[in-house]
């Protein structure tokens, strides 16, 4: 995983909770040659798995983005230009670092958020029918 930078999504539930929602949202909409440098998951608290994570971060507030085990952007909703910045400070090395602040001006893409969602697992963990 040194090959990318790990992005964990705190939330409540990406399904019923809007905020949380857009933040799983302004992940996947990341352009394509960033989706390849990232690796990202969203953790519900709404299971075990999810308070573990939770906890181990040390999260205060929900939703949370944190990139590479920092919490960054703790119940704000990241533009695309904060979002590159973050990356790049927190890449795991100098060209990787490069190469994300060069699509700094590329902007969010919009039409791939659905699939870019279901490959993260985003809502899939949060549900439980009765």
């Amino acid at each position: 995983m040194a090959d990318k930078i790990q992005i964990d999504v705190l939330t409540l539930d990406s399904v019923q909770c809007a905020a949380c929602g857009y933040m799983m949202e302004s992940i996947a909409a990341l352009p394509k040659d960033v989706q390849e440098m990232i690796e990202y998951s969203e953790w519900s608290i709404k299971n075990k798995a999810g308070i573990g994570k939770f906890l181990e971060l040390k999260g205060r507030v929900l939703p949370t983005i944190c990139i590479m085990g920092d919490l960054v952007f703790e119940s704000i909703i990241p533009q695309y230009e904060e979002l590159i910045d973050e990356m790049a400070k927190r890449a795991p090395n100098p060209a990787m670092a490069e190469r994300i602040k060069n699509l700094r001006n590329v902007g969010f893409e919009f039409d791939k958020i659905q699939e870019n969602l279901a490959k993260a697992g985003s809502g899939m963990k949060t549900r439980v029918d009765s």
